[in-house]
């Protein structure tokens, strides 16, 4: 796969994880109301914690109020993103001593497991995690959609996003390791259920233009200057396959 210069702003991988910081800082905002609320946060102290700190406190409290599988997987994701590794991994074996299958069969845990093993380049665990994440979600899905269940939330509110952001590391660690069929197929599974993430078809893009594939690869340019129409790497791609832009 051809790699040209970026900057960080326009840098797909960089901007992907943009957007997810955006959704974390929603939720950290909430948590900065939480702890000041609860007395967590002092004002009058010297020292100001950190919005990653304030999403931990409030996922322990959590914990604390609720000691269930699905909270432990939250403070677990808390604790990664605030570079805590040694405490998510106790977290994360907590929940599982809990033995919380009737939550989703603890895919939440697996999920925090999954993305500790893959920050902490252990990609054959993570690679293990990650597909029993998406293994237990579509089953479970597929039963519940199926199903005459009342209310039905497989229907109503569609796959767990856990699902395709499982996918989404998946193809990376499957570049990694060359597997560039898995990886597509990958990328094939996170657009279906992210339409509008431009960079899940950058990714797709540049992985089939390596595969020869420049008939597809141009499609997902194509699909990519949609969304942002000045993407140098989807412009770059798009002239090496030898396409051009959609009018």
């Amino acid at each position: 796969m051809n790699q040209r210069p970026r900057s960080a702003g326009s840098d797909p991988y960089t901007r992907t994880l943009f957007v997810l910081t955006g959704i974390f800082i929603v939720g950290a905002l909430l948590t900065a109301i939480f702890a000041y609320m609860t007395g967590v946060i002092d004002f009058d102290k010297g020292r100001t914690a950190t919005i990653e700190e304030f999403s931990v406190m409030r996922s322990e409290a959590y914990v604390d109020s609720e000691r269930t599988a699905n909270s432990m997987s939250r403070l677990a994701l808390s604790q990664i993103r605030n570079g805590l590794y040694i405490q998510a991994e106790a977290t994360i074996q907590e929940g599982f001593a809990l033995n919380a299958f009737d939550e989703e069969r603890n895919q939440g845990l697996l999920f925090a497991h999954a993305t500790l093993a893959h920050i902490q380049d252990d990609e054959e665990l993570a690679i293990e995690r990650f597909e029993e994440v998406m293994r237990r979600l579509r089953e479970d899905f597929d039963r519940v959609f199926n199903s005459d269940i009342e209310p039905n939330w497989a229907q109503g509110f569609g796959m767990h996003s856990n699902y395709y952001e499982s996918a989404i590391s998946l193809s990376f660690l499957y570049h990694t390791k060359g597997e560039y069929e898995k990886q597509i197929e990958m990328l094939d599974i996170a657009a279906e259920g992210l339409p509008t993430m431009a960079d899940v078809f950058l990714f797709r893009g540049q992985a089939r233009l390596a595969q020869g594939d420049s008939e597809g690869a141009i499609a997902d340019f194509n699909e990519v200057l949609r969304f942002i129409p000045d993407d140098t790497a989807a412009l770059a791609g798009l002239e090496e396959a030898g396409g051009a832009t959609n009018e």
